[in-house]
Formats: structure tokens, C-alpha cells, sequence
């Protein structure tokens, strides 16, 4: 799978409009939300929450598309294909991510505040990441500013909505299991995070954003990584044993041993952009179905 070569001269202009029009808008990540949401559910031993797999693609498609539009400085080093599609279509994407969030908000608020609450986080950590909030004497304006806080916002701002919303919509108190479910997507949203980093190290220190490949340099990010995933990844293997669910472990495996795999697999695709998009953001997509396979395995 991730020796595949992708040449992009050999694909048609339709067929290529058609991936760029679902990769570089955020669609493809947006059905990523949803896998999250029904992955979380089965571990979680719930029944799936086709209301919060809905909220998560809204979030996702907005908050990427209104991020792209407030880092079109480093896209435009990092990735120009993807900065031309959007600067082509920023007007139609930056109104349609608004309107997404919107109705994602007015959806969890007919749910309830928690609802309401879990769905915002990623709004509130995008906000107090990346305008000045701060006073200048912490040495900082933005928590964009401070070391090491990027790949950790954006961890914690996609682990928390799909590992609560399905809780909080079955009126239920958060448990163990979502602890480990929400440190488990954590793990690998941050895997993906430092990543991209990496491929794009060259546009963020040049905006001044200092990610942990910026401070540490590629090899050591992609050591600290490994070494992130070998020892988390095993701690929650050994947990996902207490959880309901004979697969449970099984699952969690699989997800840390795929997001490793690209970890492993990195020098070899960075410079295939469009190709790495799909096989990293991707991972939830299958992940999402495996856990479908094994679940029909299962007597």
C-alpha cells in the first residue's frame, strides 16, 4: 500500500479536478470525522451516533478550510497546488466552512450545553491558538508562538469532540473507556500532525511557527515519534484489554500500527504531496474499515 506510486501525468484532467476538488476542500477529511465518530463508538461499546459522525464532518470541513485560509503564507511554500486550488476557490470554501460550523453549532445546541460545549472546542482552541490574546509580558501573544503548542492544540482539539459527543448524546457520565479512546486518537492525530510538520517545515519557519520538527529536526521528530507510539501505543494496546468488545485491542493495534507505518514510510512519500494526504489523513477512513470488517468476523 504505501509503495504505490502516484504519477500524477497518468491521471485525466476530470479525474484529477475531481481528487483535488475532494482532498484540497476538505471532504475527504470531513469523512474522516465521521469515521473517527464511528470508531469511537464501537470501542466505547456504544451504538453509533449518526448525529455526532454529522457535527464531526461540519467541524472538520470548517475548521480545516478556515485554517488554510488564515495559513495561505506557509501553503503557498508548503504546498503550492493545494494553496492554488484554494486561493482559486477561497470565497466559495471560506463561506461554506462558516456555514458549516454554524449549523454544527445550532445542531449540538438542540443536544444540549455539554453537546454544544465538546463541539465548540475546536473553534476555542483555534482561536486561542492563533489570535493575541495573551499579554506581552508572558513573552508571547499566541499559543502559536510557544514551542511545541501546535501539534498538541491540534491533537487535543480532534480527540476530544469524537471520543464525548457520542457520550454526551447518550446521556451517559465519560468512563474509562472514553479516556482511552480520546488518548488514543491524540496519539494518532499527533503522529499525523508532526508529520506534516515535517513536510512543511520549510513554510513554518519561515512564518516563525515553531512545530517540533522545526526545533528537533526530521530525524529526531520521526525518533520521537516512534518512541511516542512503540511505548503509548502499547500501554494502550494492554488498557484496550479491560474495554468491552473481544476486538477491542485488536483495534487499537491496527490504528497505531498504520500511523507508524507512515512514520516509517515518510522519506519515501513527502514528496508525493497529494498521495500523502491520502494515506495520512486517511488513517480514520481505514481504521473506520477495518473495525467494520472485524465486526462482521465476529459471531
Amino acid at each position: 500500500m504505501f509503495g504505490f506510486v502516484y504519477r500524477a501525468a497518468q491521471v485525466p484532467p476530470v479525474c484529477r479536478f475531481v481528487l483535488h476538488l475532494i482532498v484540497y476542500s476538505s471532504l475527504y477529511l470531513s469523512v474522516a470525522g465521521a469515521a473517527m465518530v464511528y470508531v469511537s463508538c464501537l470501542l466505547q461499546g456504544l451504538p453509533f451516533d449518526p448525529v455526532a459522525a454529522v457535527i464531526l464532518m461540519l467541524v472538520t470541513f470548517a475548521v480545516y478550510n478556515l485554517n488554510r485560509k488564515t495559513d495561505e503564507d506557509e501553503d503557498a511554500i508548503n504546498h503550492s497546488e493545494r494553496y492554488a486550488f484554494t486561493k482559486e476557490y477561497g470565497p466559495v470554501l471560506f463561506r461554506s466552512a462558516a456555514a458549516a460550523y454554524i449549523i454544527a453549532l445550532c445542531i449540538s445546541a438542540c443536544l444540549g450545553f455539554e453537546s454544544l460545549l465538546v463541539t465548540a472546542v475546536p473553534l476555542i482552541a483555534g482561536v486561542v491558538y492563533s489570535v493575541p490574546l495573551f499579554p506581552i509580558l508572558l513573552g508571547f501573544r499566541r499559543l502559536k508562538e510557544v514551542p511545541f503548542m501546535k501539534s498538541l492544540i491540534v491533537a487535543f482539539s480532534w480527540a476530544v469532540p469524537p471520543a464525548l459527543l457520542p457520550v454526551c448524546h447518550a446521556a451517559l457520565p465519560a468512563s474509562s473507556a472514553a479516556g482511552i479512546v480520546g488518548v488514543f486518537f491524540f496519539l494518532l492525530v499527533f503522529t499525523n500532525t508532526v508529520v506534516f510538520d515535517i513536510r512543511d517545515m520549510e513554510g513554518d519557519m519561515a512564518s516563525g511557527v515553531k512545530t517540533i520538527p522545526a526545533i528537533l529536526g526530521t530525524q529526531r521528530a520521526l525518533l520521537l515519534l516512534t518512541g511516542i507510539n512503540v511505548s503509548l501505543g502499547a500501554a494502550l494496546v494492554l488498557a484496550g484489554g479491560f474495554l468491552p468488545g473481544s476486538c477491542t485491542a485488536l483495534m487499537l493495534a491496527a490504528g497505531i500500527v498504520y500511523a507508524q507505518g507512515y512514520v516509517l514510510y515518510f522519506q519515501r512519500l513527502r514528496t508525493k504531496k497529494l498521495l500523502f494526504e491520502l494515506l495520512a489523513d486517511g488513517q480514520f477512513i481505514v481504521l473506520g474499515d477495518v473495525v467494520y470488517l472485524l465486526t462482521l468476523a465476529m459471531p
